[in-house]
C-alpha cells in the first residue's frame, strides 16, 4: 500500500467522453462540447482552454452581448476572471 498521495489529476483533452454515475447505479457518458456563442453561457459550468491546456473552470457569471468576453465567477479564494475570445480562449461545456 502506497502511503504517499498524489495531487495530480489525469490529463483530459476537451471533447472526450466522461463517465458519470447515473441514478440507477450505472454509468452514462457525457460529451464536452466547444461553444462558440459565449453570450448564451451565463449560469453554466464551463472549462476554459488555451492552446490545448485547461486554464480555468467554473460558472459563467456574465458574458458580453456580442459574445466576445465572459467572466467566470469567483469561488473560494479565486477571484472573478475575464476571458477574451480574440486571445484564443476556448469554452467547453
Amino acid at each position: 500500500m502506497n502511503s504517499q498521495a498524489t495531487l495530480e489529476a489525469p490529463f483530459r483533452a476537451p471533447g472526450l467522453d466522461l463517465e458519470q454515475g447515473g441514478q440507477d447505479g450505472g454509468t452514462s457518458k457525457k460529451r464536452l462540447g466547444l461553444r462558440a456563442d459565449w453570450a448564451r453561457l451565463p449560469g453554466r459550468s464551463v472549462e476554459v482552454w488555451l492552446l490545448g491546456e485547461l486554464v480555468a473552470s467554473g460558472v459563467v457569471d456574465q458574458a458580453a452581448e456580442d459574445g466576445s468576453v465572459l467572466w467566470i465567477a469567483a469561488e473560494g479564494i479565486s477571484t472573478r476572471r475575464i476571458f477574451d475570445k480574440s486571445s484564443g480562449y476556448q469554452i467547453w461545456v
